[in-house]
């Protein structure tokens, strides 16, 4: 059975801070780093009650969420309809293999062709095989390298 047919994609509530900050420190001990509080706060509030550009989307289960997307809505320079960028996709352990990360980037996606946006991309890291299986079976591999020049 499909993700689609268990699961509910919808915009984050007040009342998922909770399961959502479950599954952030998750993602974020999944890449081994750390936030200070303030940071998540932040990152919660920028999403529950969308700024502009903000898009939190959750996969909820009717017993409890089991993942989230967050990505980020800009100008891009090549055209004038917005590019989106899938900057985080978590799926809880028990929940994974099970369509949700899919279910997610479809919601995505969808919005993007509903509001007419350009195009939906992301990275992830290259030793992160799992998510790669999914991801190359939904778009297509770039040859593109990134680089990061922090400031």
């Amino acid at each position: 059975m499909s993700a689609q047919k268990i699961v509910t994609i919808r915009p984050f509530a007040a009342a998922d801070r909770a399961a959502w900050d479950g599954m952030w420190a998750g993602y974020l001990a999944f890449y081994e780093t750390s936030l200070p509080p303030g940071v998540s706060d932040g990152t919660w509030a920028r999403f529950v009650a969308p700024a502009p550009g903000h898009v939190g989307l959750i996969a909820d289960s009717g017993e409890g969420p089991l993942g989230f997307a967050h990505a980020i809505l800009h100008p891009g320079t090549w055209s004038p309809k917005p590019v989106c960028y899938l900057e985080d996709l978590y799926v809880n352990e028990a929940a994974r293999g099970r369509g949700v990360g899919r279910a997610l980037i479809e919601a995505l996606a969808g919005k993007g062709r509903a509001e007419g946006w350009l195009r939906l991309y992301w990275q992830t890291a290259r030793d992160n095989n799992n998510a790669q299986r999914l991801y190359d079976k939904i778009a297509q591999r770039t040859d593109w390298l990134r680089y990061d020049l922090d400031l």
